[in-house]
């Protein structure tokens, strides 16, 4: 039998505030999300890895035809690519589906 407590638990009891994704300074978000220099190396768990994978390519998807001009849209699809390339380097990829044929039906 679990037992509930009366304190309210809150996502910022869980996760500091102050420890969550630095500040970008003004003018230089374009600059941070078109640099490729691999910097953090990141160890998630399975759950978690699938999580974020549908999360980005839900997002990568969305943000898909700003590509040319949005710095953000390109660091999606580079984080989609690398995870891909993670999952899919590591276990052998399904074959493609076959086009679907048009059947016309005769009057």
């Amino acid at each position: 039998m679990t037992q509930v407590s009366g304190s309210a638990h809150t996502y910022e009891d869980e996760f500091a505030r102050h420890l969550g994704p630095p500040p970008v300074k003004n003018y230089t978000g374009q600059k941070l999300h078109d640099s490729t220099t691999p910097t953090y190396t990141v160890e998630l768990d399975n759950g978690a890895f699938w999580a974020l994978w549908e999360m980005l390519e839900s997002e990568a998807r969305h943000r898909f035809p700003t590509r040319g001009i949005m710095a953000y849209a390109r660091a999606y699809l580079r984080a989609v690519t690398a995870f891909r390339k993670a999952y899919w380097g590591a276990n052998p990829p399904p074959a493609p589906p076959e086009p679907r044929k048009l059947v016309r039906r005769q009057r």
